[in-house]
C-alpha cells in the first residue's frame, strides 16, 4: 500500500513539473510544440492600433515549418479584447528564432501569447 501510495505522490509531483514548465514557458506540451517557446513583449501603442513583435524560439536540434501562434490582447482591466492567431510561414532551424510583428486593437495594454502547433522534421 505504501508504495503505490509513493508512486501515486510520484506521478503527481512530475505531472504538476510539467504542467508548471507549460504555464511558465508559453508552450504546449505537444510533440510538435514542447521544443518551441514564444515571447511576447510589452505591447507599442501606436495611436490608431497596437503592434507586438512575437519571437518564436527553438531549443532543439529538429527544424520546425508552419509554427502557428496564438496571441491573447487585453485591455487595462485585464479583460480579453481579442484572440488573433499567427503563422509563421518560413521554416524554424534548430536553436534558432525568428520574430514577426503582430497588429492588435487599440486599446490593447499587454497580451499573452501560446504556440499552438508546429510541423516538426
Amino acid at each position: 500500500m505504501k508504495a503505490l501510495v509513493r508512486i501515486l505522490l510520484f506521478v503527481l509531483l512530475i505531472g504538476g513539473a510539467l504542467y508548471l514548465f507549460a504555464k511558465l514557458s508559453n508552450t504546449t506540451l505537444s510533440p510538435e510544440t514542447i521544443d518551441l517557446t514564444v515571447d511576447c513583449p510589452p505591447v507599442d501603442d501606436m495611436l490608431v492600433t497596437a503592434t507586438v513583435d512575437v519571437t518564436v524560439s527553438n531549443r532543439s536540434t529538429r527544424s520546425h515549418k508552419d509554427v502557428s501562434v496564438k496571441i491573447i490582447a487585453y485591455d487595462e482591466g485585464g479583460k480579453v479584447i481579442r484572440e488573433k492567431y499567427t503563422t509563421f510561414d518560413r521554416t524554424l532551424a534548430p536553436h534558432a528564432s525568428f520574430s514577426k510583428p503582430v497588429t492588435l486593437p487599440a486599446r490593447t495594454q499587454r497580451c499573452s501569447c501560446e504556440v499552438v502547433s508546429s510541423n516538426p522534421e
